[in-house]
């Protein structure tokens, strides 16, 4: 397939509903040769830090090894979700392994309901740009769940957990534990890395380990993390300690390199090994747009949930004085949390609304939001932008939904103010 004939087939594809099940995919998985069993296999779940740990993680180990990165979701383009040693794989590149998956998702549709999804195309599409461009490590991040989700067929050689909070309820359940027993699924072979803070996400976790029959390791004991300087400096001791200035910013990344730190530890006794000097490096100049991405007087971050907006939170507190918010997010999100959270650090807020049926109409937010400063709505996000420009004197933030800071990021590369995917 050329890379337009991919998009299209993509958009096809989205036509069909989320359905979360691994029977298509171990199938499509067998036609193509189980290509997994040709790298080392690391799974991330959780509800945030995800992303910024599979970043934390390939930045680091690619100093040294090949590594592929599977994430979802894009911002801007589908070949954000398929990168080697930190790069978008290429336009043609793209087309040829999501042409490869269609020819062998066509051998096999038949023999289900519903045909090969959006999402599963996409993981098998990266699975096989691993194992053919000869990838030492594959780090896949879970989409939704961690049972019954598509990343989640392989025999890994690593799992690893971040913290767990409410989001994706109608999938996953109702509590946290409800959502961490489904999430704990991932650890089945090998080594598991558990990032989690609250006690009862651990207790879920360690015993899901303790009946695979699984090595735990727990990242955070005792005093074996501490903050040096807000959203900037952090310790961490591991079987070594380190002194810690993440690219990414705030104080829930420092909790994500940390984790990223560990799992890298513990891959030493599996004969991969970075040394110090690496790690420290790899963590200093690790990129993952849209999360606390500075570009100008912008930063943008998709804090789409509420257990987001805490960490962002803590980050606007410690960043000095803003001025402007651009804000949209989807109706199923706890968008009163999130504005709780948020609008109180702003002047003045933007009300936009992203490009998806899910989309949260702007006028909802007026109420909640000119409580706290005063309220201007452009639903284009572009025009949202153009608007914030206009009245700000000072920092924007551009938030919510990653819908919208994907929309924002597009116009940044159209200006020539971002370059990279």
């Amino acid at each position: 397939m050329k890379y337009e004939e991919a998009l299209g087939y993509l958009e096809y594809l989205q036509e069909f509903r989320v359905k979360l099940g691994l029977e298509r995919m171990k199938a499509l998985s067998k036609v193509l040769g189980h290509p997994w069993k040709d790298y080392y296999y690391i799974i991330i779940a959780g509800t945030n830090g995800k992303g910024s740990v599979g970043a934390f993680l390939s930045s680091i180990l690619s100093k040294k090894y090949k590594v592929g990165f599977n994430s979802s979701p894009h911002l801007v383009s589908p070949r954000e979700r398929i990168r080697i040693n930190g790069e978008a794989i290429s336009m043609e590149e793209f087309g040829y392994y999501v042409g490869e998956v269609a020819k062998a998702s066509s051998k096999i549709n038949h023999l289900f309901p519903h045909p090969v999804t959006f999402f599963e195309t996409l993981t098998a599409s990266a699975m096989l740009a691993f194992k053919e461009e000869g990838m030492d490590i594959g780090i896949f991040e879970v989409g939704m769940g961690g049972r019954l989700d598509a990343t989640n067929i392989a025999e890994e050689n690593m799992s690893i957990l971040t913290e767990i909070d409410l989001d994706h309820t109608g999938h996953l359940g109702d509590t946290v534990e409800k959502i961490a027993r489904e999430k704990a699924y991932v650890i089945k072979n090998g080594i598991s890395v558990i990032g989690a803070l609250k006690n009862s996400v651990k207790e879920v976790f360690k015993k899901r380990a303790e009946t695979a029959g699984v090595k735990a390791r727990m990242v955070f004991k005792g005093n074996n993390f501490k903050v040096i300087e807000p959203c900037r400096k952090f310790y961490f001791h591991g079987k070594d300690s380190y002194e810690l200035i993440p690219s990414l910013k705030g104080n829930h990344q420092g909790i994500n390199a940390a984790i990223s730190i560990a799992a890298v530890e513990e891959m030493r006794r599996e004969g991969f090994f970075v040394d110090k000097e690496s790690i420290l490096d790899g963590i200093s100049s690790a990129f993952w747009p849209g999360r606390l991405e500075e570009i100008g007087n912008l930063t943008l971050d998709g804090v789409h949930n509420c257990h987001a907006s805490h960490s962002i939170k803590e980050f606007l507190s410690c960043s000095g004085r803003w001025d402007t918010l651009i804000f949209g997010i989807l109706r199923d999100k706890d968008y009163r949390c999130m504005g709780r959270n948020l609008f109180p650090f702003f002047k003045n807020i933007v009300l936009t609304e992203v490009e998806s049926s899910r989309r949260l109409p702007a006028e909802q937010l007026i109420p909640l939001s000119s409580r706290f400063s005063r309220v201007f709505v452009r639903k284009k996000p572009e025009e949202a932008l153009m608007l914030s420009r206009e009245i700000s004197k000072g920092k924007i933030f551009v938030g919510g939904s990653l819908y919208l800071i994907g929309k924002i990021r597009e116009v940044l590369m159209k200006e020539g103010l971002v370059k990279k995917l």
